[in-house]
């Protein structure tokens, strides 16, 4: 099983959204290169990675069009890490680079949308099984409760009650890394601590109105974003002020919210 993989990427000219296997990864800021580790959204066989503008153009008719209102550039690689000395190659398994000309038109927005075969192994994670399920009329009012007592648990240090709430999360992980899943547990209790710790919610987070709950492929998977389509849960050191950002997905199935990735 695979799981050191990473994923390098960077746009020029155009803000935009990293997807990967429907799931928002980072926003990419026009001119910075963005590592992540990836392995725990790769699945054996096919991979859609998708690069998304954020800015939009609108007709006359207030329909919705996009167009790149400026020359832009797209570079996404997959990578084998292969540790942090700067003598040793990565094993690159996937790299595409490409341009878009000013003013030619993206479909849905995707700057880059494009499908791989990766030669790894890797278990079928728990999201691609919500995927298949669509998304409720219900579930922003569910993930709206579900993120008004989380976040209140966050406010409040509130560890050993958080915990729950990441346990479908800490499953995928350990089997991801091969790990077992008690010292995943522990592991996550730990980094929880230190996060309620040493760090406070950014304000922003506790306003609704400052909630951006993006569906994932029309599914019951969501993205948690702030209206600059930055991860929603922020955080600030209490000493320095150094801001800390927590991507976050949540499924619903039925009546449950739980915390993906």
């Amino acid at each position: 099983m695979d799981k050191s993989l990473l994923l390098r990427a960077c746009v020029q000219g155009q803000d935009a959204l990293l997807i990967l296997n429907g799931m928002v990864l980072a926003k990419l800021t026009a001119g910075q290169e963005l590592h992540l580790p990836v392995h725990e959204y790769i699945q054996s066989g096919e991979n859609r990675i998708q690069v998304e503008a954020i800015s939009t153009t609108v007709q006359s008719s207030g329909k919705p069009i996009s167009a790149c209102n400026t020359e832009a550039q797209v570079l996404v690689e997959i990578q084998k890490d292969r540790g942090p000395a700067s003598f040793i190659n990565a094993n690159v398994l996937f790299k595409l680079q490409g341009s878009v000309l000013r003013g030619q038109r993206f479909n849905k927005n995707r700057v880059l949308d494009t499908r791989v075969d990766l030669p790894v192994s890797f278990p079928r994670w728990r999201y691609l099984d919500v995927m298949q399920s669509p998304a409720d009329s219900d579930d922003q009012e569910r993930i709206q409760d579900f993120l008004l007592n989380l976040l209140t648990l966050f406010q409040g240090q509130k560890v050993s009650a958080l915990l729950p709430y990441f346990s479908v999360r800490n499953r995928e992980v350990a089997a991801a890394y091969g790990l077992d899943l008690q010292q995943v547990h522990g592991n996550f209790a730990s980094h929880l601590e230190q996060m309620c710790t040493h760090y406070t919610l950014n304000d922003a987070a506790l306003d609704p109105t400052q909630w951006l709950v993006r569906p994932v492929r029309q599914s019951s998977i969501y993205a948690l974003l702030n209206p600059e389509h930055q991860p929603l849960l922020q955080f600030n050191a209490n000493q320095g002020g150094a801001l800390h950002q927590w991507p976050m997905h949540v499924g619903v199935l039925g009546s449950e919210v739980f915390v993906l990735r």
